[in-house]
């Protein structure tokens, strides 16, 4: 059943502020650290694309944040601010997250492929949330400009053993099309042998950078440098983590 737009907002912003996105998302990340106590304009958020996908009315968000309780965010009595309730905790979201292989290219030739792509992501949601909740969906597109869509796609869930319950999944189609599904570990692992099996002498691709809070912080703890900003952490292993040679090697394919 389709989600409300109330429904949808408040999802969305549950996104913005969770584990999975919010220590991952530098502008997000740098306002919540930055700011007193958390606090962040709902006015902000409401400005982003996908926000405004769903509504463009600020009073219309701001109504629905305020009627669903959510276990991730709070309001501001004024109602234009909106924070984290608790500190960030780091996840593994390779272990709870499957990859779908098989889904359209609905951004070629599209006249708006942003829209098309807002669009695809909310109907695979819709797919998938009726086998476990979803927490992300992270679109794969090609390495080189102008970065499309490359048909495949992880979603993440919000624990390992709905992820693994969804990648036995055999017979789920999507536009007519049966999708390949798998547990994403899984996947990184059948990529890694693939390559280290094959001739292929092209090195695997180094990635590129991406934000990361616990990084940081991990790295800002090491140096000793009192200036930045850590707060918002939950107590957590502050070891720094490398990408491994299997997820590396997926992104090859």
């Amino acid at each position: 059943m389709p989600l409300t737009v109330a429904e949808k907002i408040c999802k969305q912003v549950d996104f913005y502020l969770s584990d999975s996105n919010l220590p991952y998302d530098k502008f997000l990340w740098t306002l919540h650290s930055n700011s007193a106590d958390g606090w962040i304009p709902i006015e902000t958020i409401a400005n982003f694309k996908r926000m405004k996908f769903i509504t463009e009315d600020l009073d219309t968000i701001v109504k629905a944040l305020k009627e669903n309780e959510s276990e991730i965010y709070a309001i501001d009595e004024e109602g234009k601010n909106i924070k984290r309730k608790t500190e960030v905790v780091e996840q593994n979201q390779t272990d709870r997250s499957i990859y779908v292989k098989g889904l359209p290219l609905v951004d070629v030739d599209a006249k708006d492929p942003v829209v098309e792509i807002f669009k695809l992501q909310d109907r695979v949601d819709e797919l998938f949330s009726e086998k476990a909740k979803i927490l992300s969906i992270r679109f794969k597109k090609n390495k080189v400009r102008p970065y499309k869509l490359k048909g495949s796609a992880y979603i993440e869930f919000e624990t390992p053993e709905d992820a693994k319950k969804v990648a036995e999944l055999k017979d789920i189609e999507f536009d007519g099309q049966k999708l390949e599904i798998m547990y994403q570990p899984d996947y990184f692992k059948m990529k890694a042998e693939q390559y280290s099996s094959s001739n292929d002498t092209t090195p695997i691709p180094k990635r590129k950078y991406k934000f990361n809070a616990f990084r940081l912080q991990a790295d800002n703890n090491k140096s000793g440098n009192k200036r930045k900003n850590n707060s918002g952490f939950a107590k957590t292993n502050n070891k720094k983590t490398k990408t491994n040679t299997e997820e590396k090697a997926a992104d090859k394919e």
